[in-house]
Parts: C-alpha cells; sequence; structure tokens
C-alpha cells in the first residue's frame, strides 16, 4: 500500500474514532465518508474494515468511560440482543440489495434529529435523569432492531441511529445515551465485523483488487463486466485488502476514541450535544449526495 495512503487512513482513523469516542457513534460515519471522498477504495472492503474499525472503537471508549465510572448496562441489556440479530441481516442483505433507498431515508432522519437537537438546545432543554422514560422490552428492541440493521448494510456504528432513538422515544439524558450507545456498540460490533468478515472471506477480487460480487445496485452489464473479469482474478480473497485498510485504520481510530471519551467525561452534556447536533447533518450529507447525484445522473437527458 501507498505510504500516501496509509497516512490518509490512519487520519481517517484519528477523526472517526474520536467523534465515535465522544458520541458514542462508532468511527465508520466519520471513516467511510472520508476515504470515499480522497481515496475511493472497493465499498464492500471499506466496510468491512471500518466495522473491523468500530470494535477497536468501542471496546477503547468502553475502557474509557468504565474507568471514570460512567458504565452501566440499565438500557444497553434490552437493546442488544436484537441488535444482534438484525445485524446478521444487515450484513447479509448488504451483498444483495441496492442499499441507496436506505442510504437517504437515513439521511432524512439524521436531518430531522438535528433539527431538533438544535431546536431543544435553542430553547435550553434537556432531559433530566427523572425524565428518563422505562425503556420497555419492545422499545429496546426496536432500537436494537434499527442499530443493528443499518449498521450490517450500511457499515456505520449503530450508535450514529441509536443515540438519537434513545433520546427520542426514551428521553435519556445524551451522556447517558452515549455510554448507553458504547456498551451496545462492543458486541454489536463484534458480531457484525466477524459477519461481514466472513462474507469476503470467500470472495475473490479481480486484477484490480475489487470485490467480484454483483451487488442489486448492479445492472445486468455490471455482472457481464464482473463475468468477464473473473479471468483475470487473482488467487486471493476480498478479506485480505479489507484486513489492511483494517490495520491503517484501528492504531490511530483507539488514540482517537480514548481521547473522544476523555473529552465526555469532562465536559457538560450540553457541550455533546452541540457536537452531535452539527455532526449529524453532515453524516446526512454524506449518506444522500452520492445517491442523490446518481438519481439525477440517471434522470438526465
Amino acid at each position: 500500500m501507498d505510504p500516501q495512503i496509509v497516512i490518509e487512513y490512519m487520519a481517517f482513523g484519528l477523526f472517526g474514532g474520536m467523534i465515535g469516542g465522544l458520541l458514542g457513534i462508532g468511527g465508520s460515519v466519520g471513516i467511510i465518508p472520508l476515504a470515499t471522498i480522497f481515496i475511493s477504495p472497493d465499498k464492500q472492503q471499506l466496510q468491512c474494515a471500518a466495522m473491523l474499525c468500530n470494535v477497536a472503537v468501542a471496546s477503547t471508549a468502553y475502557r474509557r468511560y468504565l474507568m471514570a465510572g460512567k458504565i452501566e448496562w440499565t438500557f444497553a441489556r434490552r437493546i442488544v440482543p436484537a441488535a444482534i440479530v438484525f445485524v446478521l441481516a444487515g450484513v447479509a442483505a448488504s451483498t444483495v440489495i441496492d442499499a441507496s433507498s436506505f442510504r437517504v431515508m437515513f439521511a432524512a432522519f439524521l436531518m430531522v434529529v438535528a433539527v431538533r437537537e438544535f431546536r431543544l438546545l435553542a430553547i435550553g432543554s434537556e432531559h433530566s435523569p427523572d425524565d428518563a422514560r422505562e425503556l420497555s422490552p419492545a422499545r429496546g428492541a426496536g432500537i436494537g432492531a434499527i442499530m443493528g440493521f443499518l449498521s450490517g448494510l450500511l457499515g456505520i456504528g449503530g450508535g450514529v441511529v441509536g443515540v438519537p432513538l434513545m433520546r427520542a422515544w426514551a428521553r435519556i439524558p445524551m451522556k447517558r445515551a452515549v455510554v448507553t450507545s458504547v456498551c451496545t456498540m462492543v458486541p454489536l460490533a463484534m458480531v457484525g465485523a466477524t459477519m461481514k468478515s466472513i462474507t469476503l472471506w470467500n470472495t475473490p477480487v479481480d486484477s484490480n483488487g475489487a470485490t467480484m460480487t454483483t451487488l442489486a445496485a448492479g445492472s445486468a452489464a455490471a455482472a457481464t463486466t464482473s463475468t468477464a473479469a473473473s479471468s483475470a482474478t487473482i488467487p486471493s480473497n476480498a478479506l485480505i485488502p479489507a484486513l489492511l485498510i483494517a490495520a491503517c485504520l484501528i492504531p490511530t481510530a483507539m488514540v482517537g476514541s480514548w481521547i473522544g471519551a476523555t473529552i465526555n467525561v469532562h465536559v457538560t452534556g450540553k457541550a455533546v450535544r452541540w457536537v452531535l447536533a452539527t455532526y449529524l447533518p453532515l453524516a446526512a450529507a454524506w449518506m444522500a449526495w452520492p445517491v442523490i447525484v446518481q438519481w439525477l445522473s440517471a434522470s438526465a437527458p
């Protein structure tokens, strides 16, 4: 791998780790858009690498919050079971369906959450611990299902949807929602990354190192191209490049996650909310823009 690309991945890992540790959303929501814009690696390999990185980010943040005495599983234990089941479904779906519609809907959701968070900040409102609703098993399972499925389908950290849902559905204060998300993300990221790695293990790569899987997003022409490229298949599998990317991301992502979690411990919940509200529109733009460009190109005469 080119040294410049290695340095870029390390920088992306540091940024993603800081955002993930601070907000409890995993590192991939910061890593994937930057890597897509500046490096453009194979999508499936990048998602796998980012999911492996999420394990390191979540585990590092968990350890930091544990040292600070912030860890508690009251809500997380009701979210985790459904999250694990649905992350498996999401990973399986990511190899066979076009996720474009999901990306746009998810982007719209993030924008709604950002507007809501800005409105609450403007009026000086925040949920206190006494305002928190009882997170019923059904509500916890619903949050877990959405976190898990989107995490597996898009290769993102489930916390980017879990934290807003916990605040909206259960009125959980911001910093407690972050810690609950981190607790959930540790097993969720481990299962998701393992499943994604398995799907790539037996997937060959072509002469350019791209995965030779034909997704639903591809057309018949894409299938023909994939078949033609099979004659140039390297005797390897798609997991190897993903592991190389992950090896570049993980060390700095762990450092970033520790820094982000440390910042969270020492600042107010309001400050964390401002960061979340500001970052969500950026994440939404990354989710929706490539799909919108694709749709506009397809409709152009």
